[in-house]
């Protein structure tokens, strides 16, 4: 699939250039110094390699491949973000559909280009006329995760940088097609130390989209692909930026991005924090690290791709399924295993769980499903009057989705919240049963139940309501469409809970005491404003309510009874951090700039010996989820995460089995583990968010058998 989307991509190229080629004599000429010429015999690209990240596949293209596998020889956050952002076929956009929006026929203006944002006199299409020093040029930093970090640390002097992406982006040449047409993109910057003194310049590789034809002679220095030109940022404004704030900007660039190395749990943190980032868009998700890779479950065309080629040791390897087709991202990391977190990091190793003997599973389904059919029989008794009292809401928030450009996987609301695509069309979707296929959530979950309760083990099923559910006054909606805070919206999360009871299957129903929980208004936010995820608050509810039921099973008590861990005393202290959510990179380019990075606090949970608290494999409780389960656990503040707050209300660990773009696929996970390890389990409680039960991007799996 993958492949047919890159030929449909190159086939859009291919036309555009044959479109233009009619008026290839009325093209202007590229506007900027080019390349010199390269003697005879001279090697054919002119690259300037990293000094500490090397990519290793040896066919590797940036236009056609599916794997990407780079060496960091030290651990820093620059070196780790060049090699995760640098030339990456994850991160190309997409041609256009056609000529028109290209601007075929017009001619490209490019006398004012980029708005300012760059001194014009040091544009130039050869890295070799710049005034950068061999190591400053061996020194490149990935331009849109720096500008990311230092506007959520608030640094003065960040917003130049953000300006000069945003302006970079939005340059058209004077040929128009909107703002979601982007030609080039800012994709590196290198700090200059101008005179060798104090001072610093910033200069700044604007790559351009292979598509765009809009010069003759389009220098490629690199021979990647995409053309590029570099140029100084323009100085600032006078009195726009003191000495001080530049110098700390600087600072924190040189000491702390590009010059600190990151420990062990750093490195974790980096790398489930860009699997989330990434994954609105790229369906991506963290696997666990063999001794070497590609090992036996990596598809064979990936295998093809690298020609025999294995890497030793990987820290880091990320699959990813943007198109439907398999695509992976791969990190060796020296250094990765050898340094030691800070001590105010350490994790506090539990006490051992004791062994609990086979039981039989004891599920309770009938709460919810009276508390269900009670509901309906208040909106007449049947799904389609109920689904007639929404529909004028439902019909709103579907003007609302076509007015917005297709690509744009977020949509902004109102009061500063943004939404997921994918979750207003889940509130809308219908009847969930009725969805063919692989689609259909239902025969895959009660067949999952019927699996664990074969070998002895408990199973709670957590649906996380999505954040257009509880704040759907908050989509943006018109006033007449009688959105109101405390309406369920979607009825027919309410009929597949009932569907999912009625076979036997028990949940925890968090809709319910989430509406509650809203309309209390001195209680904080349950969801982040710019993000897919819940913030403490919700999950700590979730927790509660998770445990409440746990703690009533049989077995539980024998988990603190002879010989076995007394509870641990697991207390809580805060932790602050700033950032933009994971949906403000996929706004379109007019809304972004109405959003400032959110500042968020976190509980993290700490055991009675000052550590923080780690998940534990050996837990008979497992917690099986999606993203919800990793924020605020294994990225942002850590440790502060859904999984660490049941463990604190049930006063021993829990062991976490995450994915995070495969929810409904997540226990695939859990049965690689095998039939051994599955049976010492007695709980599963597989929590994901509701938005998936619609329409799946990658479909509903079948239920593959535990390893022996």
């Amino acid at each position: 699939m993958r492949r047919e989307v890159a030929g449909r991509a190159r086939a859009a190229s291919a036309a555009l250039t044959v479109a233009l080629a009619a008026c290839a004599a009325a093209l202007p000429a590229f506007p900027w110094p080019g390349p010199a010429p390269r003697s005879s015999g001279a090697p054919a690209s002119a690259a300037v390699g990293h000094a500490e990240v090397e990519t290793l596949n040896a066919h590797y293209q940036r236009e056609r491949s599916q794997v990407l596998v780079r060496a960091i020889r030290r651990p820093t956050r620059a070196n780790l973000d060049y090699a995760a952002y640098h030339a990456n076929f994850m991160n190309a956009d997409q041609a256009p559909e056609n000529a028109r929006l290209a601007g075929a026929g017009a001619r490209a203006d490019a006398s004012h280009a980029f708005a300012g944002a760059l001194a014009r006199e040091t544009i130039t299409g050869s890295i070799a006329a710049t005034p950068l020093s061999e190591a400053e040029r061996r020194h490149p930093l990935a331009l849109a995760p720096l500008v990311e970090l230092l506007a959520s640390k608030h640094l003065p002097g960040a917003e130049r940088l953000e300006e000069v992406v945003a302006r970079v982006r939005a340059e058209d040449y004077g040929l128009g097609g909107g703002p979601q047409l982007a030609r080039q993109t800012a994709t590196e910057v290198y700090l200059h130390h101008a005179g060798g003194g104090a001072g610093i310049e910033y200069w700044i590789k604007v790559e351009l989209a292979p598509w765009f034809q809009g010069f003759s002679a389009m220098p490629d220095e690199d021979g990647d692909g995409f053309p590029e030109i570099y140029a100084r940022v323009a100085d600032p404004a006078p009195g726009a930026e003191s000495a001080a704030a530049a110098a700390a900007l600087r600072a924190f660039i040189e000491d702390d991005y590009a010059g600190r190395e990151l420990s062990p749990a750093e490195v974790k943190a980096w790398g489930h924090q860009l699997a989330s980032y990434w994954y609105p868009s790229y369906n991506t998700d963290l696997l666990a690290a063999g001794d070497s890779w590609p090992d036996a479950d990596t598809e064979p065309a990936i295998r093809g791709e690298l020609g025999g080629q294995r890497f030793v040791r990987p820290a880091v390897v990320m699959r990813g399924k943007p198109q439907g087709q398999p695509v992976y991202n791969v990190f060796l990391i020296s250094g990765a295993g050898s340094g030691t977190p800070p001590a105010s990091t350490k994790a506090e190793t539990a006490s051992p769980l004791p062994a609990l003997a086979r039981s039989e599973p004891t599920p309770h389904p009938q709460p919810v499903a009276a508390a269900v059919r009670a509901e309906l029989a208040a909106h007449g008794g049947s799904w389609s009057r109920w689904a007639a009292e929404v529909a004028p809401q439902h019909a709103a928030i579907k003007r609302r989705l076509k007015a917005e450009p297709a690509a744009a996987k977020a949509i902004a609301g109102s009061d500063g919240f943004l939404f997921f695509r994918p979750s207003l069309s889940y509130v809308v979707g219908g009847d969930l049963v009725q969805q063919r296929g692989d689609r259909n959530p239902l025969p895959v979950i009660v067949a999952f139940q019927r699996l664990l309760a074969e070998n002895g083990v408990d199973f709670l099923f957590v649906p996380v309501p999505t954040k257009a559910e509880i704040f759907p006054d908050k989509i943006g909606l018109p006033a007449a469409a009688g959105v109101a805070a405390g309406q369920v919206l979607n009825p027919f999360e309410r009929k597949f809970l009932l569907d999912l009871a009625e076979r036997g299957v028990e949940v925890v129903d968090l809709l319910p005491l989430f509406l509650r929980e809203r309309a209390a208004a001195e209680t904080p936010l349950l969801y982040q404003r710019q993000d897919t995820h819940w913030t403490s608050r919700g999950l700590e509810l979730a927790a509660r309510a998770v445990a409440e039921r746990v703690k009533r099973y049989p077995w539980y008590a024998a988990l603190a009874g002879k010989g076995g861990a007394p509870a641990t005393p697991y207390r809580v202290q805060s932790a602050e951090f700033t950032r933009h959510g994971d949906l403000h990179s996929r706004l379109p380019e007019r809304d972004k700039a109405r959003f400032n990075p959110e500042t968020l606090v976190g509980h993290q949970v700490v055991g009675p010996g000052g550590g923080l608290y780690e998940d534990d494999e050996t837990s008979p409780i497992v917690l099986l989820g999606d993203s919800f389960t990793g924020v605020f656990q294994l990225m942002d503040c850590e440790h502060a995460g859904v999984s660490a707050h049941l463990a604190r209300e049930l006063g021993r660990p829990v062991d976490l089995v995450m994915s995070y773009g495969g929810g409904p696929n997540v226990r695939q996970k859990l049965l690689r583990r095998g039939v051994g390890a599955l049976a010492r389990k007695k709980l599963v409680i597989w929590m994901m968010t509701a938005r998936d039960l619609h329409d799946f991007w990658e479909g509903w799996q079948p239920l593959p058998a535990p390893r022996p």
